[in-house]
């Protein structure tokens, strides 16, 4: 058998990658930072190689950390789910709900609490994932899209709202920055997202560099952390935006895509389905007007 590495300091590294803070991973786990510093120092020693670059009070994944975070955060949350299914009986009060990673990161968990108190016997199982599904094979119940793709005759799909985005940033980085040209932040996922931006507000801005990240969160963290201006579809960073975390100096503008719910069966058929659905409508900050 082939020596694993240290078990525990994954979880750890996956927490502090996702949030690209040490302070924020020990908050989320409720550890203390020096503890999840020291977890991620013991996976470099392991290594024998750096795994995130650590600049002032800022830290970035380099890339041998993002490679390992990629498969580490599958890996970690494959082993959620097999113990999901083995502590959790089949009482017909679990939902499996699949998301789009970002979209689930940045709004659905983050809320999944004020669900739970308004529907406390409902349990919520979360996957990540974008793109086509197939609901049966996968054992979901409910997914969460973005509306780009086409999926089977068979699915049941409910409009939850119209998508919205504009560039973000931090107030400081606008402060310092408002009158000059711009660090512009991309996303992998999602490449044209700047250009959509630029296509459905007529706006173009001047742009100094260019910086490309893996995901959304990716991106959006770098914009909370001052690093430029970044592309935010508005469920993204809503939180963030309310919390004057960031900014958004040119506002949003509504895009054809809309985020839907896809079922094999009718929601309104299941009381539990229904009441998921109807709360994530009500509370999720997509644009209702016009969606059909």
């Amino acid at each position: 058998m082939k020596p694993l590495p240290p078990l525990s300091p994954l979880v750890s590294f996956r927490a502090a990658a996702a949030n690209l803070s040490f302070t924020k991973a020990a908050a989320e786990l409720h550890l203390t930072h020096g503890a999840v510093s020291k977890a991620v120092k013991q996976l470099e020693e392991y290594y024998g190689l750096k795994l995130f670059h650590r600049r002032n009070r800022a830290i970035s994944l380099t890339s041998k950390g993002r490679f390992l975070f990629q498969h580490v955060d599958r890996m970690l949350n494959e082993l959620e789910e097999v113990s999901e299914q083995m502590r959790i009986a089949e009482n017909g009060q679990r939902i499996s709900v699949s998301c789009e990673p970002s979209l689930s990161m940045r709004w659905l968990m983050p809320h999944l609490e004020h669900f739970h108190k308004k529907f406390p016997g409902t349990e919520i199982h979360i996957s990540t994932a974008g793109g086509p599904i197939d609901l049966s094979s996968e054992g979901v119940h409910l997914a969460i899209r973005r509306s780009d793709f086409s999926w089977p005759a068979g699915y049941h799909a409910l409009p939850l709202g119209r998508e919205r985005i504009g560039p973000v940033c931090s107030p400081s980085y606008w402060q310092k920055n408002k009158h000059q040209a711009l660090k512009i932040l991309h996303t992998r996922t999602r490449k044209e997202a700047w250009s959509d931006w630029e296509q459905y507000s007529g706006k173009i801005l001047d742009a100094e560099s260019e910086q490309f990240y893996d995901h959304f969160y990716f991106s959006l963290q770098a914009a909370v952390a001052g690093l430029g201006m970044g592309m935010g579809p508005e469920p993204l960073v809503a939180d963030d935006l309310e919390s004057g975390l960031l900014v958004a100096p040119y506002g949003f503008v509504e895009t054809p895509i809309s985020y839907v719910v896809l079922s094999l069966n009718k929601i309104d058929e299941d009381k539990q389905l229904n009441d998921f659905v109807s709360w994530v409508r009500e509370h999720i900050p997509l644009e209702k007007a016009g969606v059909g």
